[in-house]
């Protein structure tokens, strides 16, 4: 019985292991033309199967933006951009992305 324990153990870690987050996310605001543009790298092999499933935006700790995916760019990331009305002097503003297999990466802006 221990035997096949370790093995289902092993069978998952081995399954999880290629699963990763964004291995980063960048964000820029152009306080003029109002854009947030968003990047991340996520290296995968098939962006089909593996990819960042979704991508929210919030700001001052409320969630202003949610976009599901269900396929990445690329197969090294993304890039996206919305448009952020109304942002009063010191909001921050937090990018979460998170692997469809595992893990999230986030950033936080605050704009001048």
């Amino acid at each position: 019985m221990k035997q096949v324990l370790i093995a289902i153990a092993i069978m998952i870690l081995v399954s999880t292991l290629p699963a990763h987050p964004a291995g980063s996310v960048t964000a820029r605001f152009d306080a003029t033309t109002k854009l947030l543009s968003i990047s991340f790298d996520h290296s995968v092999k098939d962006p089909t199967d593996h990819f960042i499933k979704s991508i929210i935006v919030k700001v001052g700790g409320s969630i202003m933006i949610t976009q599901n995916l269900n396929i990445q760019e690329n197969a090294a990331g993304g890039s996206f951009s919305y448009k952020l009305l109304n942002l009063k002097k010191g909001d921050v503003i937090e990018v979460i992305t998170e692997c469809n297999k595992s893990g999230k990466k986030f950033t936080k802006l605050t704009p001048g």
